[in-house]
């Protein structure tokens, strides 16, 4: 006798029957509930993986600050939300709203909607709601808006307020239907313009900003070097007092007996000779990469070695040095057929560590160098005759090599120094590699000088 025929005292083999029947409609269920878990498992993941991937195209769009990638990062955004089959991104201008980003229509087709157009584009635009075609089924006062003006068959049209002003529409006529279950269309279209307001907005303030620095920079550029200014653009943070120790050239250059010449001349005309002046040795410093510090009554001052840096600041001291004087001697024969008197270049040029960075007042401050170094080039530049350059001996062991005539001056005395020993140099020998007109440096091959025009035969 069996277990069950002894519980039911040897019942009918009809009761057993029915409770075999009983435990395999429980195996049927509990499998058909494995497959319904299985299956909402996996919608789950899918929501997940979808959202991980609406959140990532989120970041690179909040994230995007070129204006040309701004309208195609939103609509992968939407169309990862909603696939979309047929829309657009819609821009406010004088000749009506006009497509920025579209698909699902013809290229040759794509319509402009009219400024206050009596449709559902024209009512978002002019109310700044976000309306489906779901609201106008549900309003009477604004079901007569259905399948009216040039895109009649919008679905949801959303606004884009860029600085407080609707800018934009996003216009969506055929999707698939939202990806993130329970969420309502318009929220999610309503928070992608919302984002898209939040980085055009953005973009234009960085866009403003911009364009004042480079307002700003060009009226500086007049009055501080232009180094100095990339060096700063580039280091912000370097625009505090102080300074580091470096090792540069610094140079000096000034016009010998000015203060006497000067009593020859009216003031407009010395205030005429001096720019003159240091127009020409100023594109000189630049051209040779150096940083014009400072101008001084008749003297110039200009550092080698920073913020830009050389491969031999000596040297592009030095060559530079060589072009002013050359320029200069080019120029004076039509400066004094101008009615200017004649006048000559003394240069002094010392290579040292000394200090570099920013000197004043919280208020106001200049990028310059100070230290012993600066005093002697200084000092050095005073004991230079006409048309000479003289420099110390530290910098020339940074130019040993060089081709032209070195004059070696033993225990020269300098103001406020022990004697040194300093050497006079002139230029290489052979054509001067310098535009004949205007003296500023010209390749020898050059046939066209970019600054004065001059052009050789």
């Amino acid at each position: 006798m069996g277990i069950l025929d002894s519980l039911t005292g040897g019942g009918s083999n009809k009761e057993i029957e029915e409770l075999r029947r009983e435990i395999t409609g429980l195996k049927s269920q509990c499998k058909h509930s494995e497959t319904e878990k299985n299956l909402i498992h996996q919608k789950y993941l899918a929501i997940i993986d979808k959202t991980h991937a609406f959140m990532e195209r989120l970041k690179i769009l909040v994230g995007t600050l070129e204006d040309k990638f701004v309208l195609e990062r939103c609509w992968d955004l939407l169309d990862l939300a909603f696939g979309i089959k047929k829309g657009a991104i819609y821009q406010c201008t004088a000749d009506g709203w006009v497509a920025d980003h579209y698909v699902g229509f013809k290229d040759d087709e794509i319509p402009v909607i009219p400024l206050n157009e009596d449709s559902l584009p024209g009512y978002v635009a002019e109310s700044g709601a976000i309306l489906s075609l779901a609201h106008l089924h549900k309003q009477d006062d604004l079901a007569y808006l259905e399948r009216r003006g040039v895109i009649p068959d919008c679905k949801i049209v959303c606004p884009v307020r860029v600085e407080g002003k609707i800018e934009k529409l996003i216009i969506i006529c055929n999707y698939a239907g939202n990806v993130f279950t329970g969420e309502d269309d318009l929220d999610t279209v309503a928070m992608v313009a919302t984002l898209l307001g939040l980085v055009l907005n953005n973009n234009k303030a960085i866009a403003t900003q911009k364009s004042e620095f480079d307002r700003l920079r060009k009226l500086f550029s007049s009055m501080v070097a232009p180094e100095v200014i990339d060096h700063l653009e580039k280091n912000p943070e370097g625009i505090v007092l102080g300074g580091d120790r470096k090792k540069i050239a610094i140079v000096f250059a000034d016009i010998r007996n000015f203060t006497e010449m000067a009593k020859t001349i009216t003031p407009e005309k010395t205030i005429d000779l001096l720019n003159r002046f240091f127009t020409l040795v100023t594109e000189i410093i630049i051209k040779n990469r150096g940083t014009l510090d400072k101008y001084m009554g008749d003297s110039v001052m200009a550092l080698f070695g920073t913020p830009n840096t050389h491969l031999n600041a000596s040297l592009a001291a030095v060559q530079a040095a060589m072009q002013i004087q050359r320029a200069v001697e080019i120029k004076m024969p039509h400066w004094v057929a101008e009615g200017f008197p004649k006048y000559g270049i003394g240069i002094g040029i010392n290579f040292q560590e000394v200090i570099v960075g920013n000197v004043g007042s919280q208020r106001l401050s200049s990028f310059t160098a100070v230290g012993d170094g600066v005093n002697l080039a200084s000092r050095l530049c005073h004991a230079a005759k006409a048309g000479e350059v003289l420099i110390t001996g530290s910098c020339y062991e940074e130019i040993e090599d060089w081709p032209g005539a070195v004059e070696e001056r033993f225990g020269v005395a300098i103001k406020g120094s022990e004697p040194v020993t300093v050497y006079s140099l002139e230029d290489a020998p052979g054509d001067k590699a310098c535009c004949p007109q205007c003296g500023l440096p010209l390749p020898l091959d050059a046939k066209f000088c970019g600054e004065c025009g001059f052009r050789r035969a």
